[in-house]
């Protein structure tokens, strides 16, 4: 017979919160919650109210940035994606949200480590578990700092395997970071079940739009650089700046030029030289084989490799996109 289960009251909380401890948690550092407006380095403490819509819907966008020796990279160029899809989806900023800087820097303090990848939310907020977003209370906030994943040197040696879905990319919310991510999670679902590294989506016109939570860039045999037009995919943050850099390497010749065009299924290996993916995590990862057909002779082509180190030394080193959290 099953046992009746115990009731949680502030009194017990603390004690029964010891039993949800687990092994993944040794990677989380800090949470801090506009709830509470408290930060936690306790992971069996993190949680959300669950009638708050970003938990219950989806409804909330979100940013994620990394920390690299104590330098938040591009952390501006985040914070004003996230109040574009803020305001893409009618989402009031909460006060927090301008203390983002002070608050990030205590949370630098408290997680004790100068590397890590930070998770930015702003939520519709509590209120009730209808799909009405007038039945909020209003906005939260919430941020946490877990370990830096790092792909090992290998895998950027060997380079990523690709496939592409049998179904189309997200359409008009493309543009939106928001926490709904039910479409990203099926991509990458088809890449690991299909033994692949990551899956690319083709919109339902036929153009070539992301992976599940890269932008994919190409390198045409005329020596552009070419990714995906804006309105069909996440501008990336770290796409903008690897197009932004690689106008260097069109002066200096190694590339004709660099920008946005659509790149249709059926041109896709008629152009294709070079592939890679970019993002937060990543940098630039190669692409070296797509859909099991080898993506030029196979292995990580130049333009990728430079782009990488050229993003890696402009967050090693004090700069304009590089924001210092400690002293």
């Amino acid at each position: 017979m099953t046992q009746p289960r115990p009731v949680l009251t502030p009194e017990n909380f603390i004690e029964h919160s010891r039993a949800w401890r687990r092994d993944h948690h040794r990677n989380y550092f800090v949470m801090y919650s506009s709830v509470w407006r408290a930060f936690s380095t306790s992971p069996e403490l993190w949680a959300l109210p669950p009638d708050d819509h970003m938990t219950h819907r989806g409804d909330g966008v979100f940013e994620a940035f990394k920390c690299v020796g104590g330098r938040a990279y591009c952390l501006n160029e985040h914070l004003e994606r996230l109040r574009e899809s803020a305001d893409a989806l009618g989402i009031a900023l909460p006060p927090d949200y301008a203390e983002t800087l002070p608050l990030l820097r205590q949370a630098y303090r408290l997680g004790g480590s100068a590397d890590f990848m930070g998770r930015i939310c702003v939520s519709r907020g509590p209120g009730s578990f209808t799909v009405n977003p007038y039945d909020s209370a209003g906005p939260e906030y919430y941020f946490v700092t877990i370990r830096l994943p790092r792909p090992s040197p290998e895998a950027y040696a060997r380079g990523a395997a690709v496939r592409t879905t049998p179904f189309p990319a997200q359409g008009e919310f493309a543009g939106i970071k928001s926490c709904n991510y039910l479409h990203n999670v099926l991509v990458k679902k088809f890449a690991r079940d299909s033994g692949a590294d990551y899956a690319v989506s083709f919109d339902a016109e036929g153009f070539l739009a992301e992976a599940s939570s890269e932008n994919v860039v190409l390198v045409t045999r005329a020596g552009e650089l070419v990714c995906p037009p804006w309105k069909r995919v996440l501008k990336g943050v770290t796409l903008t700046r690897a197009l932004a850099i690689a106008e260097g390497l069109v002066s200096r010749g190694t590339l004709k030029s660099a920008g946005n065009r659509d790149i249709s299924r059926e041109e896709l290996w008629d152009v294709m030289a070079e592939a890679f993916l970019t993002t937060t995590s990543l940098d630039v990862m190669p692409i070296t084989s797509w859909d099991g057909r080898p993506v030029g002779d196979g292995r990580p082509g130049p333009v990728a490799r430079e782009l990488r180190e050229l993003i890696i030394a402009e967050y090693s080193a004090d700069g304009p996109f590089a924001t210092r959290l400690g002293d």
